[in-house]
């Protein structure tokens, strides 16, 4: 017998977010390591936890197909959601709206967002899939306004950076500025991530330190995803933050011994990262045990690194990931050797 979700909603609503990937290990436990958790999801659901909502994740494995079926199933009679959020890359979205489909047809009085890279940058295309809206852009406040409004029992509308459907029309809304300050957002959320991970939660974790990325590389987005609204694109954490997080991921997970450091370039802002540099060497003093460092960095040619590759050996930084445009691929330099 089909689960049927109810039109009433209370306070403290449930949302459901739905990730995939090929790359997996198993089907009930398809992440290897704690450093594969995806921030969008994870920014979402900390700012939605802040707020009192309830959250839940499922990881679900592209290559297993429809045997991911019971896994839907399951978590969605245990959680009861209310809303449903996806994200996808290009090469998963085909799978995801497959999930969306069966979703919609076998629950079909539970609200569906799709939101990510393909989404935003094929919006055109994608809004004739099976879902009740689309996030352009970033997503952590116009999910929360959207959670807002299904919690009381209002039609969604007029939510910046959301395409909703209002039967055979779409509502088109505006797209915000980028978010300014990075800093008032919630520690990501890891542990919905916690039941679909392999590894030991001691395992290598990462740390965002800023979104998007000042170059135009053949291979990359970044030069379409930085025309879709305004404000400043590349956006950098504050040191206290950072080291604050690094903080609270070695108190929660002691067995933690490295590090790796998101980011697009470590390079674009060199001041602001030897200066971080500096910070992590100073808080290596004060741990148990110290952590090792791995980050990317985009080589400028005729550019002179010294100064910053000898501020993360100082660092204790183990690797550093170098994209090379043509063709794309990542060499890693074992700072041992620099």
């Amino acid at each position: 017998m089909d689960y049927i979700i109810s039109g009433k909603t209370g306070k403290n609503m449930n949302v459901l977010f739905i990730y995939s990937l090929q790359d997996i290990q198993s089907l009930w436990k398809p992440l290897r390591t704690p450093e594969q958790i995806q921030f969008g999801v994870s920014y979402i659901s900390a700012i939605l936890k802040k707020h009192g909502h309830r959250t839940k994740l499922a990881v679900l494995s592209s290559p297993y197909g429809e045997k991911n079926y019971p896994v839907i199933d399951k978590v969605v009679a245990d959680f009861k959601p209310r809303l449903v959020c996806f994200t996808a890359v290009s090469s998963e979205y085909e799978f995801i709206r497959n999930i969306a489909d069966y979703l919609k047809c076998r629950y079909p009085d539970i609200f569906t967002l799709i939101g990510g890279v393909h989404v935003t940058l094929n919006i055109g295309e994608v809004q004739k899939d099976n879902f009740d809206a689309f996030c352009v852009g970033e997503g952590e406040y116009p999910v929360l306004e959207l959670v807002n409004k299904l919690e009381e029992n209002q039609e969604p509308s007029r939510i910046d950076n959301l395409f909703i459907k209002h039967g055979t029309t779409i509502e088109r809304n505006k797209i915000r500025p980028f978010l300014g300050n990075l800093d008032e957002l919630p520690f990501p959320d890891r542990k919905i991530w916690q039941e679909w991970t392999e590894e030991d939660l001691g395992a290598r974790h990462s740390v965002l330190l800023g979104r998007g990325c000042p170059f135009n590389c053949t291979y990359c987005c970044n030069h379409a995803l930085r025309k879709i609204a305004c404000g400043n694109y590349v956006r950098l954490r504050s040191h206290e933050k950072i080291i604050e997080e690094i903080s609270d991921i070695t108190k929660k997970y002691p067995k933690q011994n490295e590090i790796y450091l998101e980011v697009e370039t470590f390079s674009a802002n060199r001041k602001w990262a030897i200066e971080l540099c500096a910070k992590l060497t100073e808080l290596n003093k004060i741990l148990t045990h110290s952590l090792f460092y791995g980050v990317n960095i985009r080589v400028i040619p005729k550019t002179d690194f010294s100064d910053l590759f000898e501020a993360c050996k100082r660092s204790n930084f183990r690797f550093i990931n170098e994209p090379v445009e043509k063709p794309y691929f990542y060499r890693t330099y074992k700072m041992l050797k620099i």
